[in-house]
């Protein structure tokens, strides 16, 4: 169920084209005061390990590069509201210099969906004078139809999705507005352009076919998005940390967004996109599929401007770079740390006043382990390493216990953090005999007595957009419904055992708590106290293991939660492939959507068919729900 890609030779964007969208929008000065809401859902379910902390300190860059494209573009007239600062606002009560949205932007991961559907359905209230509602985000761009028909009434739902990156946003803008018609609002002229198939002009978008019959829905996908390949035509971020609303528990917006300052100690951790995609091609993981098995970077100039000008404008110091697999490159890595290591910043080396944190797979850091002192002087202060299992038996790539060993050995020397990150799956032994390390605990335990500074354990599941799907799904493994209720979007977190062949789920998923308490715990606490002098590396495990069994405070209880519903069961499985709850067509040739997976017959093909899916559960679907 991975997303196909597009043609060798059609994959990119011819370059600048990016930037003369961004410039023919600004023309339109007309649609310039259009008040434009975007706003990142959060479900504070997720807040557990390992994601508690960070979590709320990082203004997410998704969102802030959309009011970075936006601002560019000319829209003067635009606030970010992220859930997990500001929860309580609704779209319905936004106002932007007194007037209610034009445009809704909704932004959501898979686990983040149930608010981001209410955000929807708060919309809807306004009526007639409601907004366009726009969605996208990692949900949107594999499940893009669970956006439509979210009722309780016919007709609830986003208008259009968007399944790509910020340039397909900026086309389907620039296709609504080009015409002019001062008297027409965003959402009629959507409405103008969804009827006269203007839309199928811009890839990557699907939305309602106006063909449809009202009680059968049919959603038009527009084709996969051309990639940008020069990150560098993106704009420089800047605009959408001013736009971000402040921290309240008030439903309505307030006057003014986070001065530069105070978005300086709210946001703690600076995301940013470095570089995009990976060499591997694991089957659990989208990324390769979703990147179109590309490999992109921005400039080394631009990645050290991005810096500074982060640092210098709201005096963020820790950086982390969204990378699927930093060390993907050689040549890149040399190129992006090696500028970073020349600039300064108020006659200070910039490595020296920033801390920079990011992603790599272990095999390729080991292999590129001779620039690891070049990073260092950069201000490389961490890597998160995706080990996943170190006795290979899950996945292989390049990964072992002797190279954790050298490499996590070495980055302590030279004052980088390792982190590691793991999996535990249904073969996987929680304990192993002492030299054997296919156990869970003694892997945990290995990585602590080898310096690891935090450790991350999530369960294997069959994420969305993966090969792995359509497999699980087959073998009868995704859990459609626990104790009576349906499976929701937000214990698709890695945290909850929510696919499993195992006789006792419940014993794994008490397996990935052990597994925390193995690594975070007292005397382990204890231990780098002790040990703090070692290295410069040693204060950090410090702070981690402080950090660590403050995140266990809501995390045990919820583990424990699901565990004793998966044990009093019944677990109601998804039965394999089943039809789409809308089915989607190709807007080229109007045939029904069917990527690279066995074909199951839709609704509007098979009339006869069962009755659809709850919105809410795992997606058993053909390519239309991707």
């Amino acid at each position: 169920m991975e997303l196909p890609r597009r043609a060798r030779g059609d994959v990119y964007l011819p370059d600048g084209e990016f930037r003369q969208r961004v410039f023919a929008l600004r023309r339109l000065t007309h649609a310039h005061e259009l008040a434009i809401g975007i706003i990142y859902a959060f479900d504070f379910r997720t807040r557990m390990l390992p994601f508690w902390y960070a979590d709320k300190r990082l203004a997410p860059c998704s969102v802030r590069l959309l009011g970075d494209v936006l601002h560019e573009a000319g829209f003067a007239n635009v606030r970010i509201v992220l859930q997990q600062w500001s929860r309580n606002v609704v779209p319905s009560r936004m106002r932007l210099n007194g007037r209610p949205l034009d445009i809704l932007l909704v932004s959501a991961m898979q686990v983040h969906a149930a608010p981001a559907y209410a955000l929807v359905r708060d919309a809807h209230r306004m009526g007639a004078a409601r907004p366009l509602i726009l969605a996208g985000g990692p949900k949107a761009i594999y499940e893009p139809t669970d956006f439509f028909e979210l009722g309780p009434e016919p007709g609830i739902g986003a208008d259009c999705v968007v399944t790509g990156e910020a340039f397909v946003l900026l086309d389907l803008l620039y296709t609504i507005l080009a015409d002019g018609q001062a008297n027409l609002t965003p959402r009629d002229a959507f409405e103008q352009a969804r009827r006269a198939g203007r839309l199928n002009r811009v890839p990557g978008l699907v939305y309602l076919s106006p063909d449809a019959h009202a009680g059968e829905p049919i959603a038009v996908n527009t084709g996969v998005q051309r990639l940008l390949r020069d990150l560098d035509e993106l704009p420089m971020p800047d605009a959408g940390y001013r736009m971000i609303e402040p921290p309240h528990r008030r439903r309505t917006l307030s006057p003014r967004p986070c001065t530069p300052q105070r978005i300086g100690k709210l946001s703690r951790i600076a995301s940013m996109v470095t570089t995009q995609g990976c060499r591997f091609s694991c089957p659990y993981c989208p990324i390769p599929a979703a990147n179109q098995r590309t490999w992109r970077h921005k400039s080394p100039s631009r990645f050290a401007a991005e810096i500074k000008q982060i640092h210098e404008n709201f005096g963020i110091r820790t950086f982390f770079g969204t990378d699927d697999n930093f060390f993907n490159d050689r040549d890149s890595v040399a190129a992006l740390m090696g500028e970073l290591g020349r600039t300064a910043t108020g006659g200070v080396p910039l490595g020296r006043r920033i801390r920079f944190y990011t992603e790599a797979t272990q095999a390729d850091v080991f292999l590129n382990r001779d620039l690891l002192p070049l990073c260092r002087k950069a201000g490389l202060r961490g890597l998160w390493f995706g080990i996943e299992d170190l006795s290979g038996a899950l996945v292989k790539k390049g990964q072992s216990a002797q190279r954790t060993e050298q490499i996590f050995n070495l980055l302590q020397k030279l004052g980088i953090q390792p982190h590691a990150m793991m999996i535990h799956s249904d073969a996987q032994p929680l304990r192993s005999a002492p030299g054997d390390l296919s156990g869970l605990l003694n892997q945990a335990r290995y990585l602590f007595d080898r310096g690891a500074v935090s450790y991350q354990c999530t369960y294997l599941g069959p994420a969305m957009g993966t090969r792995n799907l359509e497999r699980a799904l087959t073998a009868r493994a995704v859990y459609r419904q626990v104790g009576g209720r349906p499976v929701p979007d937000a214990f698709q977190d890695g945290n909850h055992v929510v696919a499993s062949q195992h006789p006792r789920p419940w014993q794994q998923q008490l397996n990935l708590l052990r597994a925390y308490v193995a690594f975070y715990n007292p005397v382990n606490t204890i231990r780098t106290l002790f040990g703090l002098r070692r290295d410069s590396v040693s204060p950090k495990r410090f702070m981690y293991q402080l950090i660590g069994q403050l995140a266990l405070l809501p995390t045990i209880p919820r583990m424990l939660a699901w565990a004793w519903r998966l044990s009093r069961g019944p677990i109601e499985v998804h039965g394999g492939l089943t039809m789409a709850r809308i089915p989607m067509i190709d807007a080229a040739d109007g045939n029904e959507m069917n990527w690279a997976i066995e074909h199951v017959r839709s609704r509007a093909a098979s009339p006869a068919s069962s009755p659809p899916m709850p919105l809410d559960n795992v997606s058993t679907v053909v390519a239309a729900a991707l």
